[in-house]
């Protein structure tokens, strides 16, 4: 099986992980019938801020497989990651203003998240061994503690691991996503017209949309000169 064909099976596989699969039709759900209100907006963009931020974090700190992790946020919490993701997903529940839908698929999502989580744990114990389980004994699983976990090997935060982790994707989208329902509220459901704000958003999201296309393009071209 040739590269391109595994590129395209492990992204295939990405998108139907369960996670995902419970995602599409609840988001379809959200961008039909739910939309913020000035005080659901200004709630929920503080968790979601919250949650990239601990995302971007962690991810400067991961090395996936090779390694166990124990800096940076790792050595307060064991799943930074999915903590970012909870906090980003939650906060959009608030934002959107979703009520008891919103909170169905918090908890189904955390069910999900456990369940994986729990996964995960069983084979870095298999990879790391006595000292993965010396590290799960003592750093919670998604609560952080406010005592750093010492032992392990350490290393400084790095923005080429965000880069190669590919979080900025993640950081892109999610504020373009919060632009979409921003401008939703404001034409949809607030019947405003059109005005600088307004364009400057527009413009915001045809930049930050430009970014990852442009990278993508970038990404193709070596891939296509090293052939």
């Amino acid at each position: 099986m040739g590269k391109k064909e595994n590129a395209v099976n492990n992204r295939l596989k990405r998108w139907f992980k369960l996670r995902f699969f419970i995602t599409y039709p609840f988001g379809i759900f959200v961008l039909f019938f739910c939309s913020p209100t000035q005080s659901s907006f200004n709630l929920g963009i503080w968790l979601i801020v919250a949650g990239l931020i601990i995302r971007l974090w962690a991810n400067g700190y991961a090395i996936k497989t090779t390694k166990l992790t124990t800096s940076g946020p790792y050595s307060l919490v064991r799943n930074p990651l999915y903590l970012g993701t909870i906090l980003i997903t939650i906060g959009f529940m608030i934002l959107l203003n979703t009520s008891y839908v919103g909170l169905i698929f918090i908890l189904i999502m955390l069910a999900v998240y456990l369940r994986t989580i729990r996964n995960e744990e069983r084979a870095l114990a298999l990879r790391f061994g006595q000292a993965y389980l010396d590290y799960k004994n003592k750093v919670p699983m998604l609560i952080p503690t406010l005592f750093r976990y010492k032992a392990g090997e350490k290393w400084p935060f790095s923005f080429a691991r965000i880069i190669e982790n590919k979080e900025y994707k993640l950081f892109i989208w999610v504020i373009n996503i919060v632009i979409i329902f921003r401008l939703k509220g404001y034409f949809i459901i607030e019947h405003e017209s059109m005005d600088t704000k307004k364009w400057l958003l527009i413009c915001l999201f045809i930049f930050l949309a430009a970014i990852d296309i442009g990278g993508e393009i970038v990404k193709w071209h070596k891939k296509r000169v090293k052939a």
